[in-house]
């Protein structure tokens, strides 16, 4: 992965990241220490802490507490820095057994559940949405971590996330080393910009006027879309997001009735609750307003 890389690169990633990668090791030991018992039958979801605008930085936290309520399934958050046994975040513990991938979690406890939230599907329509999910996930997040990373220079919402300068620093060149190797990261930002475009328009042409992407009744889709267009939504306060959400309208009113309709507790779950009439934004922590 990083053999395009040029040596003083890879040295400075070296020298950057060390000091965090034994901080999550000390986490990591500390917290295999306590024995924690946990109710029977619940899920425990680990997540970082909650995003300053949208419940998580993460669109695959956020997809999958969307299906968990969409499933209504039992949960309980554990918010902490810990990743899955693949690396990644969110990972869940479910009767002693864990479970790590958004995906991999969905489709265990659809399984174990016998959850099926696609079965009013045709299966024409379970196959587009297995089309869908894998370009939201797998394509039009790259697109979202690139205008996050490389385009976004303000950062705010990381900063207001607590986010320091070493850990956005190491983050931003670590983030820029994948998406290249990716792909997406070696277009330019009007190449990318009109890459992004296109999922866009595919995501609103077949949403039409319809509630949900497939009509009255939400599917397991629906969770994957939202946790991506969350991101783009209320993390990328960039005027080139704001324009596609202006000419793709019903996106926007897409992503309000997901919010409504599985987040009645939205500004519960955020750290700075937003009142959509004024746009006034409030802390909660002290109250405050900016």
């Amino acid at each position: 992965m990083l053999e395009n890389l040029n040596r003083t690169d890879l040295y400075f990633g070296i020298i950057l990241s060390t000091p965090v990668v034994l901080l999550l090791l000390w986490r990591r030991k500390n917290s295999s220490n306590s024995e924690v018992v946990h109710p029977k039958d619940t899920v425990i979801f680990h997540q970082p802490g909650r995003g300053p605008f949208a419940p998580s930085l993460s669109p695959f936290v956020v997809k999958l507490e969307t299906y968990l309520r969409m499933a209504k399934i039992p949960y309980q958050n554990v918010h902490d820095s810990i990743r899955g046994s693949k690396g990644k975040i969110p990972w869940i513990e479910y009767n002693d057994v864990t479970i790590p991938d958004s995906q991999l979690i969905i489709e265990y406890l659809n399984k174990l559940r016998d959850v099926d939230l696609n079965k009013h599907l045709t299966e024409e329509q379970q196959a587009v949405a297995v089309a869908f999910q894998r370009m939201v996930d797998e394509h039009t997040y790259w697109l979202m971590v690139i205008n996050r990373w490389k385009y976004d220079s303000e950062m705010r919402e990381f900063k207001l996330s607590n986010w320091s300068w070493l850990k956005l620093t190491i983050a931003r060149w670590f983030v820029n080393s994948q998406t290249h190797q990716q792909g997406l990261g070696r277009h330019n930002k009007e190449e990318v910009m009109a890459i992004l475009n296109k999922d866009f328009h595919s995501l609103s042409t077949y949403l039409g006027k319809k509630k949900y992407i497939f009509g009255d009744i939400p599917s397991e889709l629906d969770s994957s879309i939202f946790g991506q267009l969350s991101q783009f939504r209320w993390h990328l306060p960039l005027s080139d997001i704001t324009d596609l959400f202006q000419r793709y309208q019903n996106l926007d009113q897409y992503c309000q009735q997901m919010k409504n309709a599985f987040w009645p507790d939205w500004n519960d779950c955020v750290k700075y609750p937003v009142d959509e009439n004024s746009g006034i934004v409030k802390n909660k922590t002290n109250g405050t307003t900016f």
